[in-house]
């Protein structure tokens, strides 16, 4: 069966990366266990550890819902080295699950960009070993980015515009004389900042893209054509992006509703089968997030094969003699014949 033509038209982009996203499973099944094996080894533990200190010590479902101040009191420096050790494995983890997100952005844009047939999980693979090192330098940058500008949001800058502006001295906004204008300002610098890390992201998808799509090696240059193509094409770069982040919020709030629902009811007299119940809703959450994650790629195909011109690469029979339609042979200086009219 032949890959789905996402760049047909007729339907919105965003509707057809999600269809094209949706139709891979083990794709994004591949995307999802990988997360899902590393929140394990950070969970085992935790979870040792229960059932060493609970077993014939409390009464049975005592802690399900949640653990009372005794037995926080009581456990005090074993929580605290699980803690530990669970803050120090989560950073670890953390950076290692980045560096996969790099090797699957190579591996969905390897399938999106091709038009064959069969093999995806093997393509899938491939994509992402040849464009590892190219996508690394990718993420480099974006880290490099999301980290200057929270300086400036968090830093000095910020602190000097919040003094001269509101006289606030060193950020500290109780010398301002009306508290919801503290208040505006904090929501206004979450709110900036928030729109910030989502624009970077959407250009380190773009710029990867891009990379792709010409088959380049550059990630400087590649990131500033994409940002001036942001600016010349807003609307048509960021609209499929905004969709598809407003599809994923809708979907992850209705399940962190039921998830809601069914935390709090949790109790001694629970059933396995809520906790079940909780584990799949969660579990549901990671994989859609891994569809739209995808389907975020297969939108920036779409969006960089409409505006994105080709290369124009040089032409090698430039210098060439032959009639139309027949043998063509190139002549530069280094040649011993010529050709005389």
């Amino acid at each position: 069966m032949l890959e789905d033509d996402i760049t047909s038209s007729g339907r919105p982009i965003s509707l057809r990366a999600l269809r094209s996203s949706v139709t891979r499973m083990p794709l994004w099944l591949l995307c999802w266990f990988v997360p899902f094996v590393l929140g394990l080894v950070l969970a085992l533990p935790w979870m040792t550890w229960f059932d060493t200190t609970l077993e014939g010590n409390y009464e049975a479902g005592s802690v399900v819902g949640s653990m009372s101040e005794n037995f926080r009191f009581d456990h005090r420096l074993g929580l605290a080295a699980l803690r530990d050790y669970g803050g120090r494995s989560a950073a670890f983890l953390a950076l290692f699950v980045m560096l996969v997100g790099v090797f699957s952005a190579g591996g969905w844009l390897q399938v999106f960009l091709e038009r064959t047939s069969g093999h995806s999980v093997r393509r899938f693979l491939w994509g992402g070993a040849r464009y590892f090192w190219r996508f690394a330098r990718v993420w480099i940058l974006t880290l490099l980015l999301l980290a200057g500008f929270s300086w400036v949001l968090h830093g000095w800058p910020w602190n000097t515009l919040l003094e001269l502006t509101v006289g606030a001295r060193d950020g500290n906004l109780e010398v301002v004389a009306s508290e919801m204008t503290a208040v505006w300002i904090g929501w206004f610098q979450a709110g900036l900042f928030a729109g910030f890390v989502a624009l970077v992201l959407t250009w380190g998808d773009y710029t990867r893209t891009r990379l792709a799509l010409h088959n380049t090696r550059s990630a400087l240059w590649a990131g500033l054509c994409t940002a001036f193509l942001i600016l010349l094409h807003p609307i048509r770069t960021l609209r499929p992006f905004l969709t598809l982040f407003l599809v994923e919020l809708l979907v992850i709030l209705g399940l962190g509703a039921a998830s809601w629902s069914m935390n709090t009811s949790v109790g001694p007299e629970s059933s396995w089968t809520v906790v079940l119940a909780l584990f799949a809703i969660g579990q549901a959450a990671l994989v859609w997030q891994t569809i739209s994650r995808a389907a975020r790629y297969a939108a920036a195909v779409q969006v960089s094969r409409q505006l994105v011109p080709p290369l124009a690469q040089p032409d090698p029979w430039a210098s060439r003699v032959g009639g139309p339609g027949g043998p063509q042979y190139p002549i530069d200086d280094t040649d011993d014949y010529g050709v005389s009219i």
